[in-house]
């Protein structure tokens, strides 16, 4: 799936050429990328991963996600999909914003500024959870680590959260530190990642919970890992300092290659999230969005004590929003691209935020912001693909194991 359109590109889908967007080849950055350091904090450049010499050998495609070059595939994206789904996958999720927060009241900012009750988290377990400005828009989506009653880590992806957390925490006893360019992650999906894992730990992890985490070594090298993912499959992600990034994952696609696992992309896990229904920011939405509108006003709790975006929730819960997102089965072999119109009776009741032809289900999928009164189960929509209707219907979502056993396991 391409980072930047959210649409499929494999020769073995159906997808019509999105002319909006212009594909770049990374395949001749084999010097230094352009781009200079600096103790500046920016999101701006072209940087390589700590684990650039064993991916920049074998791929050929790459793509652009918060600064970092990223494969876009390997091989093909569905092969990567199907090794991941009946195997494992290794990927780069380098990336990802990790950022700590720690001191005596590092627990109370966080609590000041999410739906969800941080007083609750037990120490080694993980959150899925939302940052909201005072107005209820989100500033991000990410996953909360809680070490311990003074530290924290927030990553999620190339948001505002740095910021936000940075602003809010001046006079409370706490430090804000982002470890974007210091820790790389990479990502062990799929049915047989736990046993392949087990192989390099020296701490046994058959016990760690679905988000959990530890710290342990991985391969020889100190790391840090939670039982977290993109694909709602088994997995793990691993957070490596930069310094022994290189070795660390040479190492470990040695040893997880030669037990069938493959290197995937970014096209096989976009396949894979839209399937799960894992929403992407600044795609699927972005801070005008409350987290009730987009199917987790979950996490918005009734006991917790009063926090910045309280009412403003509250009000959002108590008056349902006029649009949400919303899933479509898509009829026929054809792929939507963001931005398609969702038509109702011949009327404009929503447009497609991301799509991909689904390999596990056989029929391509969507999901789209829609009016509220046209997203009950079983409506039947069409999308309209320049002028050609394709039908649809309302589909509930996650599409596949909607009760997310795989990432359970």
């Amino acid at each position: 799936m391409d980072e930047i359109t959210g649409q499929p590109e494999s020769d073995t889908m159906k997808s019509r050429p999105d002319q909006r967007f212009v594909r770049t080849e990374f395949a001749s950055l084999t010097g230094t990328p352009p781009y200079i350091r600096t103790p500046i904090r920016s999101r701006s450049g072209l940087k390589r991963t700590a684990f650039f010499p064993t991916i920049g050998a074998l791929a050929t495609d790459f793509k652009l996600h918060n600064t970092y070059i990223k494969p876009d595939f390997f091989t093909d994206p569905v092969e990567e999909y199907w090794a991941m789904r009946r195997c494992a996958g290794l990927w780069d999720v380098t990336g990802e914003e990790i950022i700590e927060i720690a001191g005596q009241e590092a627990e109370a900012l966080l609590d000041d500024l999410m739906p969800r009750d941080v007083r609750k988290m037990k120490k080694g377990h993980c959150y899925y959870s939302v940052l909201c400005y005072d107005s209820g828009g989100i500033v991000e989506d990410g996953i909360l680590v809680r070490f311990d009653d003074q530290l924290f880590w927030w990553i999620g992806g190339p948001g505002s959260s740095e910021e936000w957390l940075f602003a809010n925490a001046h006079g409370r006893n706490v430090t804000i530190t982002s470890f974007n360019d210091r820790i790389h992650v990479a990502s062990l999906q799929g049915p047989k990642s736990r046993e392949f894992l087990q192989r390099v730990c020296d701490s046994d992890i058959s016990n760690v919970p679905f988000y959990g985490m530890f710290r342990a070594d991985v391969c020889g090298v100190p790391v840090t890992v939670t039982r977290t993912g993109y694909t709602a499959e088994l997995g793990y992600d691993i957070y490596v300092e930069v310094e022994r990034g290189a070795q660390f994952f040479a190492d470990l696609w040695d040893e997880v290659s030669k037990r069938g696992a493959a290197l995937c992309g970014s096209r096989a896990l976009g396949i894979r999230r839209v399937e799960a229904a894992i929403l992407n920011f600044g795609q699927d939405f972005d801070w005008q969005h409350s987290p009730v509108e987009i199917g987790l006003g979950w996490m918005i709790s009734e006991t917790k004590s009063p926090y910045r975006a309280q009412k403003a929730l509250a009000a959002t819960k108590a008056n349902p929003p006029g649009r949400k997102l919303a899933g479509l089965r898509i009829e026929g072999e054809e792929v939507p691209l963001v931005g398609d119109r969702v038509l109702a009776d011949g009327k404009e009741v929503g447009v497609v935020t991301s799509a991909t032809d689904s390999p596990s289900l056989g029929h391509p999928l969507a999901i789209a912001w829609m009016d509220a009164d046209a997203c009950a189960l079983g409506t039947q929509t069409s999308v309209d693909y320049e002028g050609r209707v394709q039908g649809a219907t309302v589909a509930a979502m996650p599409f596949f194991d909607p009760e997310r056993k795989l990432s359970k396991a």
